[in-house]
């Protein structure tokens, strides 16, 4: 859902910053029957709701209470989503390292951390890594971009 509103944002671009900001959070508070905050600044688009939050672009942050067992990789954060629902993050981050080491690293990392590793994939230059811990999963995938560069991708909730 979060896609379709950056991308309606987007959409407004001639209507000036405001009257888009305005409109989004219109559209989103219509589809989660509650209130949307939109901030477009620092090439950055930032949407809070009642069910969760989602930002991306140039400027993100990780989540404040992004769990600190689960290992982050040093490089640009370009989007980060929360979800209120099932206590969820996916963030999405652009690094340097390869996916092999990727991979490797991910996998020492969560053990290290006390995670049971239920996933190891490797296909075509991609890989990705799953585990459980306690009432938790993660999920973390890398591929490979066009400009020689890794994007990994974090999915962590809860399973109850």
């Amino acid at each position: 859902m979060f896609l379709a509103l950056f991308l309606l944002i987007s959409g407004f671009g001639g209507c000036g910053k405001k009257a888009a900001e305005k409109a989004t959070e219109k559209a989103i508070e219509t589809v989660t029957n509650g209130q949307a905050d939109v901030d477009v600044s620092d090439n950055t688009v930032t949407i809070n709701t009642n069910t969760g939050s989602y930002q991306a672009g140039g400027n993100v942050d990780l989540p404040s209470d992004f769990p600190d067992d689960v290992y982050v990789v040093d490089g640009n954060i370009t989007a980060a989503i929360t979800s209120v629902e099932n206590n969820g993050y996916t963030v999405s981050i652009e690094t340097t390292q390869s996916v092999n080491d990727l991979a490797t690293l991910y996998e020492q990392k969560l053990k290290d951390e006390g995670w049971t590793i239920t996933l190891t994939m490797a296909y075509e230059g991609t890989a990705s890594v799953g585990g459980e811990k306690d009432n938790r999963m993660v999920s973390v995938g890398m591929n490979p971009n066009e400009e020689g560069k890794t994007i990994v991708v974090i999915t962590t909730s809860e399973t109850n």
